[in-house]
């Protein structure tokens, strides 16, 4: 009997044990989300087209957010509703792409109202399986001529369309708002205050994609190099998440700004060891690649060599 009693306590001891260890294993899945895998499609016909090719192509890539550009002219509503029920069906949301360098103005904030009106309208038309997740845009106005010439205005009109698209957006509405951000965004200050305009985007928009455009994580002038801080800022300011952009475009701005020479393998690579230097930051996100129709052509490419 002594023996049986001792196996039991054995039994009951391994019992408890592994009881504990799949709870912590629970808990720390539940912690850390998984990660964002994005792309920009801005060319919204393709949807007409090739939805099922898209989606095949994110399901392969492990893409579970499109930021799709809104063109009413060229698209249909129908269209965006078919693409996006295919999309969530992968488990791929998909946001409503739309910006210029212009949309810094404050003269040009019509443009800004338009595409979340038309946003707001077609989500209220169409089945909750069918609707946009949110909005993001692509602004840029470093771009404008004006931003070499008088910077402080242009900074000031920009951050006041910043503050419309969000007031707007989130005026009965549940929309996510984000936006593209240069990776240098940490050294421009807001007019006339000392705090730096990546603290304030990070501390109103639901997130922000840095477009961190090199070819390699590691080193001086790396990815990681030149998002850390930003991503430290987040951190901080537990507010916004951090989306970190690279570039699959064949670019002339240099050799080191895009993985167009370097390939899909060895982009996905560096992206691993992205993941792997910030996923201790709980502002970290994730990853973009820019973009869809540069990431499937280079793919192409290399399953012809």
């Amino acid at each position: 009997m002594r023996v049986v009693k001792r196996y039991s306590w054995l039994w009951v001891g391994l019992l408890l044990f592994l009881t504990a260890s799949i709870a912590m294993l629970l808990l720390t899945s539940n912690q850390r989300p998984s990660f964002t895998t994005a792309t920009w499609i801005w060319n919204a016909k393709l949807i007409s087209s090739q939805t099922e090719e898209i989606v095949s192509f994110a399901k392969d890539n492990q893409i579970n957010l499109i930021y799709l550009h809104i063109e009413p002219t060229r698209v249909s509503p129908q269209a965006y509703r078919a693409f996006i029920k295919k999309a969530n069906e992968a488990n791929i949301k998909v946001e409503a792409l739309g910006g210029d360098p212009n949309w810094a103005y404050t003269a040009n904030r019509q443009s800004i109202g338009d595409l979340v009106s038309w946003v707001k309208a077609y989500n209220q038309m169409a089945k909750v399986d069918e609707q946009f997740s949110g909005i993001h845009v692509d602004i840029e106005p470093y771009l404008l001529p004006d931003w070499k010439k008088d910077q402080e205005k242009v900074v000031n009109q920009w951050l006041k369309n910043v503050d419309y698209l969000i007031t707007e957006t989130k005026k009965d509405s549940k929309l996510q708002v984000s936006a593209d951000l240069p990776f240098w965004i940490d050294t421009v200050t807001v007019p006339g205050d000392s705090e730096k305009v990546s603290n304030w985007m990070l501390q109103r928009l639901d997130s922000i994609t840095l477009m961190a455009y090199r070819n390699h994580a590691m080193g001086h002038n790396g990815i990681v190099d030149i998002v850390e801080k930003t991503v430290a800022a987040a951190n901080s300011a537990k507010k916004a998440s951090v989306i970190v952009g690279v570039n699959i475009l064949e670019s002339s701005e240099g050799s080191n700004v895009s993985f167009h020479e370097e390939g899909t393998h060895e982009m996905k690579q560096q992206l691993v060891i992205l993941q792997e230097e910030l996923a201790e930051n709980p502002a970290f996100a994730g990853s973009a690649i820019h973009d869809y129709e540069s990431w499937k052509h280079a793919t192409q490419r290399e399953e012809q060599l």
